[in-house]
């Protein structure tokens, strides 16, 4: 599902992969829907500090900020410190350390405004973070006419188009960087195009090269992660469950493994091991996507009053989102849908879809729209994010229920029947109103 998938945006594979955008994100792979929450690994930028082994990235801040403490006039490591920043703050689900980046990416402009092409892929990066997508381009195309050779820049120009709805030119932008590095970054933003066209063999097949690429333990975790993704929504949750138990063997507190865990365990019917695991993932890390999946799995026995927490647990974050420039994304259109703030959802999503039409975006609008009672323009608007052909369950339930109002019933169940034939554990709550949904038009003469 998409909202695994926004999250391949959010990698860390070395300060430069912390292009990789959250979203998200991210969120898990949450549009976030939008964000895993991502990990340095141990390659770091040319002539930059590096994480040694078993290191992390607070170590890799700290080695950055005692290189500047000695050297203040190291634009490079202003630039290196502006990203490490950004990547903290997904890791962290901390939106403050974005001010912080700013703070380092703008210093490093102020000492060398002429050929510094790793602060604009920064700012870059930093755009991207806060959902500016369009900035996020322009900021990309201005560091390649400094260096067009740079693939980190192309990265974060493929996730900038990418949001900006623009997906050929988002695959080329990819294409180019991996003519120029063909590595775990690029060939796992390359895995993530094709599974958005809805080749999911192709994307198994180039993450599989990234596994195989892999230089470290948090690289490692972070392409199972992926592959467990993938499995998961494709409907083979012990497949998945294997994988994401693999990625916490290789990284043991990677807690985008840990969620992925509890969301297997929860599709295979293990739910009080999955609810402690969810309790331990927002605990860690409050990401408003795995927020929402702990709290729709609590609703979905019964446990409401806890829900009721998570959902004021996933306000907070959004605050401080807000407080931090970020722009609200998908996840938090469907979240006022839900608690049926339906004026609220329909302004969060005509804004989102003005600034970041991608697919995610183009759903949560037609959720919205089906949820005024708009159903011709969601019914437009779902067959936007269903353009490229990607196998997204949620996709296809929201299609059949908004068909279904339509009065078109043949589109209704074909559509609830694809939902449930990808994935029958798609989500706690809205699985089982298509199955039922399906059972009642099935049976009715």
């Amino acid at each position: 599902m998409i909202k695994r998938s926004i999250t391949i945006l959010a990698l860390g594979l070395g300060v430069g992969a912390a292009l990789f955008i959250a979203a998200n994100l991210g969120a898990t792979r949450h549009d976030s829907a939008d964000g895993p929450a991502p990990v340095v690994g141990a390659s770091g930028i040319s002539g930059q500090p590096r994480i040694p082994a078993g290191g992390s990235l607070d170590d890799l801040i700290a080695s950055l900020q005692a290189r500047l403490n000695a050297v203040p006039e190291d634009y490079d490591s202003w630039a290196s410190l502006g990203l490490a920043y950004v990547q903290q703050a997904k890791v962290t689900v901390d939106s403050t350390y974005y001010p912080r980046a700013d703070g380092a990416l703008a210093r490093s402009l102020e000492i060398n405004d002429t050929d510094n092409f790793l602060a604009y892929a920064g700012l870059s990066a930093l755009a991207s973070a806060r959902h500016e997508f369009s900035e996020a381009r322009r900021l990309a195309d201005r560091g390649l006419e400094i260096n067009s050779f740079s693939a980190i820049l192309y990265g974060a120009l493929s996730d900038a188009e990418l949001q900006l709805g623009n997906y050929d030119e988002a695959l080329a932008a990819v294409q180019r960087m991996v003519d120029l590095s063909p590595d775990m970054a690029s060939l796992s933003r390359a895995s993530y195009t094709w599974e958005l066209r809805g080749n999911v063999d192709e994307a198994r097949r180039l993450m599989r090269r990234a596994l195989a690429d892999a230089p470290t333990a948090a690289d490692r975790a972070f392409a199972l992660v992926h592959l467990g993704g993938l499995s998961f929504d494709e409907g083979d949750a012990n497949a998945a469950l294997g994988l994401y138990l693999e990625a916490l063997d290789a990284s043991p507190t990677d807690v985008s493994a840990l969620a992925g865990k509890a969301k297997s365990e929860a599709a295979l019917g293990q739910i009080e091991t999955a609810l402690d695991d969810y309790a331990t993932v927002v605990t860690r890390a409050p990401e408003p996507g795995y927020i929402v999946e702990y709290a729709r799995l609590l609703e979905s026995v019964g446990r409401t009053d806890d829900a009721v927490n998570q959902y004021s647990a996933f306000d907070a974050t959004q605050r401080l989102f807000e407080a931090n420039g970020v722009e609200a994304d998908a996840t938090a259109t469907l979240v006022e849908v839900d608690r049926g703030n339906i004026d609220v959802a329909l302004t969060a999503a005509e804004r989102g879809v003005a600034n970041r039409p991608f697919i995610a975006m183009h759903d949560a609008y037609a959720w919205a729209l089906h949820a005024a009672g708009r159903d011709h323009d969601a019914l437009a608007s779902i067959d936007r994010a269903m353009a490229l052909g990607t196998r997204n369950a949620s996709f296809h339930y929201h299609a059949g229920m908004i068909s279904l109002s339509l009065g078109d019933i043949d589109r209704a169940q074909r559509e609830l029947i694809t939902a449930l034939d990808i994935n029958p554990a798609f989500d706690p709550l809205s699985a089982d109103v298509a199955s039922r949904t399906l059972a009642s038009l099935e049976a009715a003469p």
